[in-house]
């Protein structure tokens, strides 16, 4: 009985701790559409790695563990590029063009990437149910950007799903580190070895005057470095350590609803019913898809 009752509470923590990673990685996009305003896709992409950094270094101060073998910093520098730079900067310049829920919509499908490109990095075969459903997500967002670009796709959209490659291929890359060494260590000596360029390119484009900016867009800054950069990873792949991949898994499936409350909330931008029917599909197909696979 005892033991039922703490696997239980064990589960509704991961549960938890799996929905505050999701909320946090909801937030991204409105969030750097607040900072687009004052600041470069490039500013924003290094202040928030500087950011991070940060948290990463007293973390790691903080719960000493081993330090990274030298097969392990190649994996920590490949995935912390693809993530702490690629995605942000290709996202960045993506909203620069489209909407912060125009986006939501076309990385929905990331998960369902990243599940495709684990079996074609791992070389095994995929169920063919995996690929149906991959093809039937890619067409409802591909029909959405038309429907939105009024039939022609823009750049902004290009820009976006090479951001969802490279969030794909850092979390495949991390997660293999992530089976031999906890989350929250894989994406804190990340951001530690790669802090040098963050540094160097936040002290190159530091805008004069910045603390004139509006409150707001150095608010979304601080959030997207400590949130989005951080204590999300460190909140989901806790939530996977304790509750499992399989379950916990599918909380990533609120995520595109979530980004369109935040850009609700964040940016006023209307939650239109097309919208929500197209997000709608998108996760219809990554959840049978993950599935099948």
């Amino acid at each position: 009985m005892a033991s039922t009752i703490i696997n239980q509470t064990r589960m509704w923590c991961a549960y938890l701790l799996g929905f505050l990673g999701v909320l946090c990685f909801a937030a991204t996009l409105p969030l750097t559409s607040i900072a687009l305003v004052d600041f470069s896709p490039l500013m924003i992409t290094a202040t928030r790695g500087v950011i991070a950094a940060c948290g990463g270094l007293v973390v790691i101060l903080l719960v000493p563990r081993a330090w990274p073998t030298r097969n392990e910093r190649r994996s920590l520098l490949v995935s912390g590029l693809a993530l702490i730079y690629g995605f942000p900067l290709a996202m960045a310049i993506g909203l620069e063009s489209v909407p912060s829920y125009h986006g939501a919509v076309v990385l929905g499908i990331l998960p369902l990437l990243t599940a495709g490109l684990s079996a074609w990095i791992h070389g095994y075969r995929a169920r063919v149910g995996f690929w149906l459903w991959a093809i039937a997500g890619a067409i409802s967002v591909f029909v959405f950007v038309l429907k939105e670009q009024q039939g022609v796709p823009e750049l902004a959209d290009l820009w976006l799903l090479l951001a969802a490659f490279m969030a794909s291929y850092g979390y495949v890359v991390a997660g293999d580190l992530a089976k031999r060494r906890p989350g929250w260590w894989v994406i804190s000596w990340s951001l530690i070895f790669l802090a040098p360029i963050s540094v160097l390119l936040t002290w190159s484009l530091w805008p004069e005057f910045v603390w004139s900016r509006p409150s707001e867009s150095l608010l979304a800054l601080l959030a997207l470095g400590l949130f989005s950069m951080f204590f999300g990873f460190f909140a989901w792949n806790a939530a996977l350590a304790m509750g499992g991949v399989a379950q916990i898994g599918q909380v990533q499936l609120l995520q595109v609803f979530l980004t369109l409350c935040w850009a609700s909330l964040l940016l006023g931008e209307a939650i239109r019913g097309d919208v929500l029917i197209f997000a709608g599909l998108v996760v219809i197909s990554v959840y049978f898809g993950k599935k099948a696979a």
